[in-house]
């Protein structure tokens, strides 16, 4: 039986922590009625205290603290409730406790898993870098910028490498758990929590929750110039030149400055872009994929699809199937 501790701390994000909780224990039951072994040993771990508020008027009542003295195989740490990055500097200036405390029990052999934006923590202690990371889409920007020595995965759901789990945005979190649970028990135990909780079991992409709004965490006006006239004629055929001649740079040096900038190249990005504008055409769940494809600038089908299913983990219209308004009887 593996010891789990989820560490809690202010305003964490008090549904990833019941449902963390939730899984886990169901995983227990399961294993039971397979004539298996009792799973896990769960504990709900406090930084400094052992009541614990969260993000809603509820607190939670910890066994422990992390100033106590105590073994453990792994640590599972939830999301923060606020998921603005204008907060992440004091989150990790509050936590840098909890932080070190993450960093001593991975060199203890302890496993992690981190829920979401609980990357942070994990990206702060040093642990992930030169590995794989998942996070939510709304901060994988921010996580880039702040960790460069990290190779993040935007569209995973879930990364594994050594002894550390990271799961991607909000519910889709949940899979690194099932991930987990699998990894610790059997398929069919997975298969069956998956079908109890509805979760979409043996999802590998996030891309089709992104909502990609341009990445503009820098300070290069010329380049800030360059995406307002990708997204402003992103419907016509636009090359690399044109826009470089509309910043006066050269196209060798518009490329380097663009991808240090956004992390993407200008045809990335205007791919990117393309793909966003067809999401939201393709949602009202009754439009033509030939017209989207055309009103986006494309003139081939196939192109289109390849390179929507390379965004979102779903073909055109795949996608538009999805999201059709639902009528209930």
């Amino acid at each position: 039986m593996k010891h789990i501790s989820i560490i809690l701390y202010e305003n964490v994000m008090s549904t990833a922590v019941s449902n963390t909780v939730a899984l886990l224990t169901s995983a227990n039951e399961a294993a039971i009625r397979n004539h298996f072994p009792v799973l896990f040993q769960i504990e709900l771990i406090g930084t400094d205290k052992r009541k614990v508020q969260s993000n809603h008027p509820i607190q939670f009542q910890c066994s422990r603290t992390i100033s106590e003295k105590f073994d453990t195989d792994v640590v599972i740490i939830p999301p923060h409730s606020n998921q603005s990055i204008k907060q992440a500097d004091s989150l990790l200036t509050e936590n840098k406790l909890v932080i070190n405390w993450i960093k001593q029990k991975y060199n203890q052999r302890a496993e992690i898993i981190s829920l979401c934006t609980g990357t942070y923590f994990l990206a702060e202690t040093g642990l992930l870098d030169g590995m794989p990371a998942t996070s939510h889409w709304g901060v994988m920007e921010d996580l880039q910028k702040r960790y460069p020595l990290i190779d993040f995965k935007p569209d995973h759901v879930v990364t594994h490498s050594k002894a550390i789990i990271t799961g991607g945005g909000g519910f889709s979190s949940l899979n690194a758990l099932l991930y987990f649970i699998e990894k610790n028990s059997t398929k069919e135990i997975a298969v069956e929590l998956s079908k109890y909780y509805a979760l979409d079991y043996g999802r590998t992409s996030q891309g089709i929750f992104s909502i990609f709004s341009g990445q503009r965490l820098h300070d290069d006006h010329e380049i800030h110039r360059a995406q307002n006239y990708i997204e402003k004629g992103f419907k016509t055929d636009i090359s690399v030149e044109q826009i470089a001649g509309e910043v006066n740079m050269s196209k060798r040096n518009f490329i380097r400055r663009f991808k240090s900038a956004t992390t993407l190249n200008p045809i990335e990005y205007i791919q990117r872009v393309k793909v966003e504008a067809a999401k939201k055409a393709l949602e009202t769940g009754d439009a033509n994929i030939a017209d989207v494809t055309y009103s986006m600038g494309y003139n081939d089908l196939k192109t289109f699809r390849t390179i929507f299913k390379r965004v979102t983990g779903l073909t055109p219209i795949s996608y538009r199937n999805k999201y059709k308004n639902i009528h209930i009887d």
